[in-house]
């Protein structure tokens, strides 16, 4: 048995109380007590201190790590409405994952120890555990749940007088940042799949307020700039904790950085750097793979360095900002656009949604974005003021170029939606109308792309069911605007 010394900061008063935890008699105190209080802070620990004043949460060990929601992905996808900020550990894939608000983002990691040299220690106290009657012998604070996360502490800015450790979640950049004891370091993240919607049914447990999120075990609520500091201890502190859980997450002191064990090692997350995509000597993949990689480009819509397939940088014109960002403007092609089959401004870059001719990405440039030689399934199409049969702002589920040969002539997609969410969330290509046959999921043309947009058949993406698809510009000026093709 162990005592625990848990304190609470209550109307400025600290309340401490030790709370006896065993294997087989676990008290876990804030299942009954947190939800009650409205309170300001709470401390775990082992030495008998008080919480840091900038912390929501501050948990402290030498010994022991944190533990966070272990889900499968097909469990993280079934969670109810997840809130943004919410943060979990993706068992499948063994990486963390958290949401932003649009989607699931995976934060990368980095390996910083060798499986081989993990030795092991001698620590025998049991920490606190949030829907687990047993927690892991590696963790000091183990939250269990297959259908809810944890919610950090959600700010609009960096906390002021931050402790090296503490973690928040940025409420205008939407990331995930920590405090290496001199600068705030941004995760790096990578986009995922829309969640789907799914039904929860444990408690959570919340931390400065009276409800807690309906898809997390435990929320922190901060009253002012408050952020969550996990244990904090040294490379040989972590070293000797004895069988580490997977998921397991300490703060290293020694590097100054978070860490997480998984696959019988330890890694770190892969931190942002503020310069990618914006200069010429470190493009990006593309727009997406920017603003998933450099949190200071979302929101920022301009233009940025791609380098697609290592064979040099280009320069083109990213939408930052609708649907969570990451549009490559592929194509503009001017005022008085009809069928568009030029190809004389082709490889034109960058291309601008204000030019007033036609400019296009070459060939070879628009095969790369939408997924290289053989694969083309992943890219969305997303066409801006065309005024076709039924919408002025269409998100294609696929983007594909059709074989010119008269047995395919006809092929063609119909299928459009008029959001992002709405286009990635469906998965399977449909019918063409009376007079077009079906819409086929493997690639049979060859690579060029001269034509993005047309009518009827040929090489292109196939608008159909419209004969004279034209620009949405206003009637007083159709000199102004053209219809501008983007992919993501």
């Amino acid at each position: 048995m162990r005592n625990f010394k848990i304190s609470i900061l209550d109307e400025n008063t600290w309340v401490s109380r030790y709370v006896k935890i065993g294997k087989f008699s676990l008290i876990v105190f804030i299942l009954f007590c947190i939800p009650l209080l409205s309170i300001a802070q709470v401390a775990i620990n082992e030495d008998d201190s008080d919480a840091a004043l900038n912390a929501a949460l501050d948990i402290k060990s030498t010994t022991k790590g944190v533990l966070f929601p272990n889900l499968s992905e097909t469990q993280r996808n079934n969670l109810p409405s997840p809130a943004t900020g919410l943060l979990i550990f993706n068992r499948t894939v063994g990486y963390f994952n958290y949401y932003n608000g649009y989607n699931w983002c995976r934060l990368d990691r980095q390996l910083v120890l060798n499986p081989a040299v993990n030795p092991s220690g001698a620590g025998t106290e049991v920490g606190v555990g949030v829907g687990i009657a047993d927690p892991d012998n590696s963790a000091i604070l183990h939250v269990n749940a297959n259908n809810k996360g944890v919610l950090f502490p959600k700010l609009a800015a960096d906390v002021a007088g931050a402790t090296e450790g503490m973690i928040y979640f940025n409420t205008v950049n939407n990331n995930i940042r920590y405090y290496d004891g001199s600068d705030w370091i941004i995760l790096t993240r990578s986009e995922q799949s829309l969640a789907a919607a799914g039904a929860g049914t444990a408690e959570g447990v919340v931390i400065g307020g009276t409800t807690v999120d309906a898809s997390a075990k435990l929320e922190i609520l901060p009253t002012g700039s408050q952020g969550l500091l996990i244990p904090r201890m040294t490379t040989a502190d972590r070293n000797a904790i004895v069988s580490p859980a997977e998921g397991l997450m300490i703060f290293n002191l020694t590097l100054h950085q978070p860490e997480f064990f998984v696959d019988n090692a330890w890694y770190t997350f892969t931190p942002h750097d503020p310069e990618y995509g914006t200069i010429v000597t470190k493009p990006g993949l593309s727009c997406r793979e920017i603003v998933e990689n450099n949190a200071s480009a979302a929101g920022v819509d301009g233009t940025y360095y791609i380098n697609p397939d290592g064979g040099g940088a280009f320069q083109c014109y990213c939408d930052m900002t609708s649907d969570g960002g990451g549009w490559t403007l592929v194509e503009n092609t001017g005022p008085k656009f009809t069928n568009n089959r030029v190809a004389a401004a082709s490889g034109a870059v960058p291309i601008l949604p204000t030019d007033l001719t036609f400019k296009k990405l070459s060939d070879v440039q628009i095969n790369l974005l939408r997924g290289g030689a053989t694969n083309y399934a992943t890219s969305i199409l997303r066409v801006d003021k065309l005024k076709a049969c039924q919408t002025s702002s269409i998100y294609f589920i696929q983007n594909r170029v059709f074989n010119s040969v008269a047995a395919n002539n006809t092929q063609s997609i119909i299928t459009y939606y008029t959001s992002y969410a709405n286009a990635v969330s469906n998965t399977s290509m449909q019918t063409g109308t009376a007079n077009y046959g079906s819409a086929f999921d493997s690639w049979t043309g060859g690579t060029a792309g001269y034509q993005i947009i047309f009518q009827y058949g040929g090489e292109g993406f196939i608008l159909s069911g419209c004969s004279s698809p034209h620009a949405d510009c206003p009637a007083v000026n159709r000199s102004v605007c053209g219809v501008l093709v983007w992919v993501k």
